[in-house]
């Protein structure tokens, strides 16, 4: 069921009005833990029985942990027993085949039989994202963070809540299990930020994502065929796609999740502005950078163990992000090219600005142009590595983009060059918070006629059968 179809229409219609209509705020939990189940199952009713057992491992996990006089060693026990579940099933369900398939290659180039079965297993959507959810409720009950909530259902609602099951954001039971205590009002003010969160993002993706998604596919789908200016066109394409996808997506589970009388948070704030790697992992999937941070990169030992341990916990968490993203090697090298610049980026600041910034005093302007530049040749690269198919097509891709092939005969089309100047303007409003100054153009009606124009604009070009969001194969 997706955001953009007719079929969710309809879900949310009855979903919102049985909420509503229904004063108890206990009876609200159950209709939206109802809803969120139908939700889910509409996907693959099989897969209903998958997170079910994601709840039950996590909220047993923190019953084990919480029980009187327990001692310390048996709460990490209890703690490694429902991650570690946890994780068996993510990976059952997204890495058996990559790592037998990795097996099988490797065993080929050794010279060994190779002809070993596999098991084809489905994708559950969004287990990447509930299984995260479960992970951080158990390490915060075991940190103390979070008290052990002994009422099954609202466990399960925290995990499952479908705004935003399938793709994030990925939300923290300790701010979302007091929302659930909240009296809760369908206000004015509630109903106009819902709406508009949800309309920008659909704008997003149904005018913008998915009328980018064809360039970008036509290229990647051949990329040997094309020359380098092209798959540069391209790759600059897929920035712009994966961009207003995503952030449409989180746009419209934070405007639906608001209009339930939830707030769940932010996922982006116009990366393609950073002027350092740092900045745009904290721009870029907001939720997932602070995810790794405190559930992967501290428990690794962070910075406390010194300089080198401190670079390669770093490393290491964006290798495992990457892989978090996909089940291939591509993804693998998208996380090791942005754990490499990470390093080098904290290398840059800590040692070696220091030294040189007394002996060359750049202007302000040209510092943060060399940043920005630097920042955004190391994001596209890593997109060229993330959306390429495969290895060879993701070396073919780089080649490209370093102007170091001979690339095909056909060329793409200047009105790529849209999808950045689209790009380009929506950050510089967003950052810039801009304001109009007519007067004319600062009046409210004005404002929501244009973006009712939008809206209606992407409602008249989008197809009968929505397209699927670029974050649901994760």
């Amino acid at each position: 069921m997706i955001f953009t179809s007719l079929t969710f229409l309809l879900f949310f219609l009855a979903v919102f009005g049985a909420y509503w209509l229904t004063r108890n705020n206990q009876a609200r939990l159950y209709i939206l833990l109802a809803g969120s189940a139908l939700f889910y199952g509409w996907w693959d009713w099989r897969f209903l029985g998958l997170i079910a057992l994601v709840i039950l491992v996590s909220w047993g996990s923190a019953l084990w942990m919480s029980r009187p006089a327990v001692s310390k060693n048996t709460q990490n026990l209890a703690l490694a027993t429902g991650v570690g579940v946890s994780l068996i099933v993510l990976g059952i369900f997204k890495y058996t085949g990559f790592f037998a398939d990795s097996f099988a290659e490797l065993l080929g180039r050794l010279g060994l039989n190779a002809d070993m079965p596999t098991l084809r297993i489905i994708l559950p959507v969004g287990i990447s994202f509930y299984v995260f959810q479960a992970i951080s409720y158990m390490a915060d009950v075991r940190r103390g963070v979070l008290a052990f909530e002994p009422r099954l259902a609202r466990v399960a609602l925290y995990i499952a809540f479908f705004p935003q099951l399938v793709a994030g954001p990925i939300v923290r039971a300790a701010s979302f299990f007091p929302q659930m205590d909240r009296t809760k009002r369908l206000g004015r003010r509630a109903l106009i930020v819902g709406l508009r969160a949800f309309a920008i993002g659909f704008v997003y993706k149904a005018l913008l994502a998915d009328n980018i998604a064809p360039v970008v596919d036509q290229v990647y789908g051949n990329i040997d065929a094309y020359n380098n200016a092209a798959v540069a066109l391209a790759t600059f394409a897929f920035a712009a796609q994966i961009y207003f996808d995503f952030a449409g997506y989180s746009l419209m589970a934070i405007g639906v999740a608001r209009l339930f009388g939830y707030h769940i948070p932010r996922n982006f704030n116009f990366p393609y502005a950073s002027t350092s790697i740092t900045d745009f992992w904290r721009r870029w999937h907001m939720s997932l950078s602070f995810w790794l941070r405190d559930y992967l990169f501290i428990p690794l030992g962070g910075s406390r163990n010194g300089r080198f341990a401190y670079y390669r916990n770093l490393l290491a968490t964006m290798i495992l992000g990457g892989l978090w993203h996909g089940a291939a090697w591509t993804f693998v090298a998208w996380g090791l090219l942005h754990g490499l610049a990470l390093v080098v980026h904290k290398l840059w600041v800590t040692h070696v600005k220091p030294v040189l910034a007394p002996m060359i005093e750049l202007p302000r302007m040209a510092s943060w142009l060399a940043g920005f530049i630097a920042t955004q040749a190391v994001v596209l690269a890593g997109w060229a590595i993330f959306r390429a198919g495969s290895t060879s097509d993701a070396l073919s891709a780089l080649s490209a983009l370093g102007g170091l092939r001979d690339g095909g005969p056909q060329t793409l089309s200047l009105m790529a060059l849209l999808v950045i100047v689209v790009l380009a303007l929506d950050h510089a409003l967003g950052v810039r918070r801009w304001r109009p100054h007519w007067r004319v153009l600062a009046r409210p009606e004005v404002w929501w006629a244009g973006a009712g124009a939008a809206l209606a604009l992407a409602l008249s070009i989008y197809p009968l059968t929505a397209a699927p969001f670029v974050y649901f194969q994760f």
